[in-house]
C-alpha cells in the first residue's frame, strides 16, 4: 500500500509539472509579441458615388449596374465595409430609402452614407433614419476601425462648406484621434476642393456653374488643417460620373492628402472603389468598373489631371 502511494504521489508530482509548463507555453504565446493582433489585420472596403445611378431611370433601388457587381463585392478579399459618397436615392422618400435599405441589407455588412444633394431634399427624414444616433441625428459622424480613423461629413450643410458644428465636430475628432491613427479617410459627396481657378479647374463635377459654389473654405480652413496631420489623409467625394460631361473618377496626391473622385450614372463610364488595407497600414486602390471589363480603366494611382 505505501509502495503504491508513492507511485501516485509520483504520477501527480509529474502530471502537475507537465500542466505548469504547457499553461506556461501557451502564456508565452499569448503575449508573443509576434502573434496576430486584430487591430492590424488587412481589411477592405468599398466606395461608391451617385448610386441612384442614371439621371433620365426611374429605379428606385440602387443603380442596377452597381447592384449586379454585388455578390463579387461581398466575396472581395477582407471586405469589411462600404461608404456611399452621396446621391444614393434620386428622390428622398420613405419608398426610395426602403428600396435601398433592401439593398444594403443583401450585402451583410455595415454601409455608411456621406449625403449627397439628392438624399437632403427632405433632410429630417434623411436624419431620422440615418443620421449619428447618439449625436441628434446628426448628419456626420466618425468611427474607427483597427487603428485607422473614419470620418463622414455632409458637403449639403452649407453648400459645400464645412463649418459651424460640423467644423468643430472635425477639428475635436481630428484633435483626440489622428496622433493614434495609421491612417485618416474622410468621405463626402461634394468636391469641395474644386475651383474654377486652382489645379482641378478641368475636372468636370456633375454640377456646373452656376450651380457650383464660388468658394468655400476648403482652402482656408480644412485643407491646412488636414496638412497639419502626420498620418497619410484620403479624402473621397461621389459628385462624379452622373453624365456624359462630367470626369468619371479622378485622383491625385498633394503632400499628406490625397484626393479621390468617383461615381456612376452615364451608363458608360460607371465605377466604384476597393480600397485594401494591409496589415503594415499601406493603403492599395482597386478602381471597378461597371461596363466592360472590371480593371479596363487600369490603376487608380496612374490617373494624370487634366
Amino acid at each position: 500500500m505505501r509502495q503504491e502511494y508513492r507511485v501516485e504521489r509520483k504520477i501527480l508530482k509529474v502530471s502537475f509539472i507537465f500542466v505548469f509548463f504547457i499553461s506556461l507555453l501557451a502564456s508565452c504565446k499569448k503575449n508573443d509579441s509576434t502573434s496576430p493582433d486584430p487591430a492590424t489585420q488587412p481589411y477592405s472596403f468599398f466606395v461608391a458615388g451617385h448610386t441612384y445611378g442614371n439621371h433620365l431611370a426611374d429605379n428606385i433601388h440602387l443603380h442596377p449596374p452597381f447592384k449586379d457587381q454585388f455578390s463579387y463585392i461581398k466575396n472581395y478579399p477582407d471586405m469589411a465595409f462600404g461608404v456611399l459618397t452621396g446621391d444614393i436615392v434620386r428622390l428622398s422618400n420613405a419608398e426610395s430609402w426602403d428600396a435601398v435599405d433592401e439593398d444594403i441589407a443583401s450585402l451583410g455588412f455595415p454601409v455608411y452614407f456621406a449625403p449627397g444633394n439628392h438624399d437632403v431634399t427632405d433632410r429630417k427624414l434623411f436624419e431620422q433614419r440615418y443620421g449619428d444616433p447618439v449625436n441628434n441625428n446628426r448628419s456626420y459622424r466618425y468611427f474607427n476601425y483597427g487603428k485607422d480613423l473614419f470620418i463622414v461629413l455632409d458637403s449639403e450643410l452649407d453648400k459645400w462648406n464645412i463649418s459651424g458644428n460640423q467644423l468643430t465636430f472635425l477639428q475635436t475628432v481630428l484633435s483626440e484621434n489622428a496622433q493614434d491613427s495609421r491612417n485618416i479617410f474622410v468621405f463626402v459627396h461634394a468636391l469641395i476642393w474644386w475651383d474654377d481657378e486652382n489645379t482641378f479647374k478641368n475636372i468636370h463635377t456633375n454640377w456646373w456653374p452656376p450651380h457650383i459654389p464660388d468658394t468655400t473654405n476648403y482652402w482656408t480652413e480644412i485643407e491646412p488643417l488636414l496638412q497639419s496631420i502626420s498620418s497619410p489623409v484620403y479624402i473621397f467625394a461621389g459628385d462624379l460620373g452622373a453624365n456624359e460631361q462630367a470626369t468619371p473618377f479622378m485622383y491625385y496626391k498633394d503632400d499628406n492628402i490625397t484626393y479621390i473622385g468617383s461615381g456612376m450614372g452615364n451608363l458608360v463610364d460607371d465605377n466604384f472603389l476597393f480600397v485594401q488595407i494591409n496589415s503594415m497600414g499601406n493603403v492599395g486602390f482597386d478602381l471597378i468598373a461597371l461596363q466592360g471589363d472590371k480593371h479596363r480603366f487600369g490603376k487608380l494611382e496612374d490617373y494624370i489631371l487634366p
